[in-house]
């Protein structure tokens, strides 16, 4: 009986040091966990599944993904909820979001410096400003209410005093229209944005804003949670460098569009792009501890 209780004291024992070391990480050791926010936007899951994959099977990290609203990714990296997005449009498409929670987000990196959003057509079409949809019939095509382009679009109606209503549907179903108006050669306004596959896909054009309502071109930034520097600085040393041209991010969320399963576009993209994503996770790579 003494044996057996002796059994069970070391047992305790070794359960009670195994969950403190779990707990309490040496000074220096980082957290190898993620959570990343996106979007159901083509270039927010194509830029999170590629980074995802990376930080996976480059760098030893364990990535949990969670799809959500635009607004809800803010106000989930602002409370510490989650780690990263790597969508953040700014300084004007997601300026709102930010002032929201001043102080709460951190800019990490810079992932794409040639974003731009505005009212799209085919390029076949009539129509060549936002002025000009005053003689337009039919109306302006758009996605999710919460999303900045939508914000951006309905200040343009109201600023050209223009009579068109802004229809929300899904990216899906926007993306739809457009394909079905362009088979049909028809026109078709909608709210757009680049990086987005079907400028690898279609020939299409921005109409000319001289108001500049929809702004000059932006940057696409992945931002993170207070303190991530600290705790996690290889994964943004990554997000840091991680940066795309222009036919790098079209052709990713292409590849993606498609492929089935998002990981297989990602990983085909990653083969014919190897040289750039091993300069973004050289000298990040986890040292392998050697057993005697």
């Amino acid at each position: 009986m003494k044996q057996k209780a002796m059994y069970n004291w070391i047992y305790k024992l070794t359960m009670i040091l195994f969950i403190v070391s779990c707990v309490n990480k040496p000074p220096g050791e980082e957290e190898m966990t993620l959570k990343m926010v996106y979007t159901d936007w083509s270039e927010s899951v194509a830029i999170t599944y590629l980074s995802a994959v990376l930080l996976e099977e480059e760098m030893d990290y364990s990535i949990i993904l969670k799809l959500t609203d635009v607004e809800s990714a803010y106000r989930e990296i602002a409370s510490g909820e989650a780690d990263i997005f790597v969508d953040a449009w700014l300084p004007e498409t997601h300026k709102m979001y930010m002032s929201d929670h001043s102080g709460k987000i951190e800019k990490i990196g810079i992932s794409y410096p040639e974003a731009r959003t505005g009212l799209l057509v085919p390029a076949y079409s009539s129509l060549q400003t936002i002025a000009g949809l005053k003689n337009y019939k039919n109306p302006v095509i758009g996605i999710d209410e919460g999303a900045g382009v939508m914000q951006k679009a309905r200040h343009a109606l109201e600023k050209y005093r223009l009579p068109q209503p802004l229809l929300s549907l899904s990216e899906g179903e926007m993306i739809t229209q457009l394909e079905d108006s362009i088979e049909r050669r028809k026109d078709i306004v909608i709210t757009g944005w680049e990086p987005h596959w079907i400028f690898a896909r279609y020939d299409v054009k921005f109409l000319e804003d001289p108001d500049n309502v929809f702004g000059e071109k932006e940057s696409i930034y992945t931002v993170g949670r207070i303190g991530i520097e600290e705790e996690q600085p290889n994964a943004v040393r990554f997000f840091e460098r991680m940066q795309f041209t222009e036919k790098q991010l079209n052709g990713l969320v292409y590849a993606m569009k498609l492929s089935e399963d998002p990981r297989q576009g990602v990983k085909k993209w990653i083969k014919e792009n190897e040289y750039t994503v091993n300069q973004w996770v050289k000298n990040l790579k986890p040292v392998r501890k050697k057993i005697m």
